[in-house]
């Protein structure tokens, strides 16, 4: 697991998770207990990503979605996070600067390839990472 806090990149994060408090023993932490969080570095309370799983779960999805088509999708549907106001936004990442309509609105962001949108999980220069993708399409 690779867990950072969306803000700032830290790994230093806690979630919540239920506790024995007599053993001190972890007894168990639901689905959500891993969405959001404490940042130690920037002392924030934040929405976290695991950046090995949502990559993982990029290259499984593009991978189903080669199976069923002759040709690359040309966008992602993903959830972004803002760094700076932690929201989350459902978008339309392009995957090649040369495919698809321009000046349209659909599309929020251009890669130039698989690797470069897996890049955008990481904690980097961009205003937001990618935390989740639901589906690769074509344009109609």
């Amino acid at each position: 697991m690779n867990t950072i806090c969306t803000r700032c990149g830290s790994p230093d994060v806690s979630c919540e998770a239920m506790i024995n408090p007599n053993t001190n023993e972890l007894r168990n932490y639901t689905d959500e207990a891993f969405l959001y969080g404490w940042c130690e570095t920037c002392g924030f309370g934040s929405i976290l990503t695991d950046t090995d799983e949502v990559k993982s779960e990029i290259e499984k999805y593009f991978r189903q979605f080669m199976e069923l088509h002759v040709e690359e999708p040309d966008y992602a549907v993903c959830d972004i996070v803002w760094k700076d106001s932690n929201k989350i936004e459902t978008v339309k990442i392009g995957l090649s600067e040369e495919r698809g309509p321009d000046g349209d609105g659909e599309i929020f962001f251009r890669c130039d390839s698989l690797p470069e949108l897996l890049s955008l999980c990481e904690y980097g220069k961009e205003s937001f990472l990618v935390t989740e993708i639901y589906s690769f399409e074509l344009f109609e």
